[in-house]
């Protein structure tokens, strides 16, 4: 406020002194830049007093009638400006909350033409998915006692049929906001169960190393295969050589969006940590949006980590992503400790 004081003194000075033109053009500039500055009408009014008893100090006769002209003329320079300058600001606030709400309703229109589709595509696949449960269920009914090697081929198929059931149903929550009541299970058995049923499916191998293999969470075994295939997927699309699936248990909790370990419960933690590109801060911080992807059209829906991030706060957990150009990826889930 002290250099604008200073401006308005001394541009509302040359123009009692002069009536010229420039000193109102400037006091004009100074009412804009004021709201620019987020400050108040009440505060730029202000300003006129305290001007006033500047000149006064230096001993211009502020009571004649030709200098209370000159100087309401000044005052009045300075609001009518910065109220345009105001009222501009405001419409355009207006407008950009506007844009905001028209692109949260186009984000809930596709977002719910993706639930219908996605609906339908889960109903068709559901049905090709039942005749390959059915028929392995029967081959392994029909096969010998003993455990010949077809056996474990068999219900290894069988495992990765009841997974995608899951996988499907996960997104299917997710596009239509439905809510699944989560499990109590040993996190780090499913952990590697599920690292069996994604093996097959990557380029790049991939390591798991598991400390903790019978504490128990609440949560969602199809959701969780889905979670971490997504997330290996991701890493090996940026480039990863050397991915690792590690889970733990710790002390730790989230405060205040930092990880802090005083005062906190028990968690398992599940890391997932590859070698790729890595990502800028801008662009991590904005990887959990909907929609939000860098790929190449058609390459990609932007929907994959935010579909993580929405299952892993259904199961009232904590999701952290640090990355690093060059550096690669870290994603970090907390999940509680089931009580039970």
């Amino acid at each position: 406020m002290e250099h604008l004081l200073r401006r308005y003194t001394d541009g509302m000075a040359r123009y009692v002194a002069t009536a010229a033109e420039a000193p109102l053009l400037d006091i004009e500039e100074l009412g804009r830049l004021a709201i620019t500055d987020d400050i108040s009408l009440d505060e730029i009014a202000g300003l006129h007093e305290g001007a006033a008893l500047a000149l006064s100090d230096r001993g211009v006769p502020i009571n004649q009638p030709e200098i209370i002209r000159r100087m309401s003329a000044c005052l009045s320079a300075l609001m009518v400006s910065a109220a345009v300058a105001y009222r501009t600001k405001i419409d355009l606030l207006e407008q950009h909350r506007q844009q905001e709400r028209d692109r949260t309703e186009r984000d809930r229109q596709r977002l719910e033409t993706l639930g219908q589709f996605v609906g339908s595509v889960a109903h068709e696949l559901n049905n090709l998915l039942q005749p390959v449960r059915g028929m392995t269920e029967l081959m392994l009914a029909d096969l010998t006692e003993g455990r010949p090697p077809e056996r474990a081929d068999l219900e290894t198929v069988e495992a990765c049929a009841i997974q995608a059931v899951g996988v499907i149903q996960g997104i299917l929550g997710y596009v239509r906001r439905e809510t699944i009541a989560p499990q109590s299970f040993a996190f780090g058995a499913a952990v590697a169960t599920s690292c069996t049923f994604i093996r097959p499916m990557l380029r790049e191998p991939f390591a798991v190393v598991i400390r903790d293999r019978d504490t128990e969470v609440l949560a969602l075994q199809g959701e969780l295969t889905q979670i971490l295939l997504n997330l290996l997927q991701n890493a090996v699309q940026a480039g990863a050589t050397d991915m690792r699936v590690a889970v733990d248990r710790v002390e730790v909790d989230r405060v205040g969006g930092d990880w802090a370990g005083a005062g906190s419960r028990p968690r398992m933690r599940l890391r997932v940590i590859d070698d790729g590109h890595g990502m800028s801060a801008d662009v991590a911080a904005r990887a959990l949006d909907p929609y939000f992807t860098t790929k190449a059209s058609g390459q990609g829906t932007g929907l994959g980590l935010a579909i993580v991030r929405s299952m892993v706060l259904g199961w009232s957990g904590d999701l952290q992503l640090q990355s690093e150009p060059g550096r690669g990826t870290t994603v970090t889930l907390l999940l509680p400790v089931s009580a039970g």
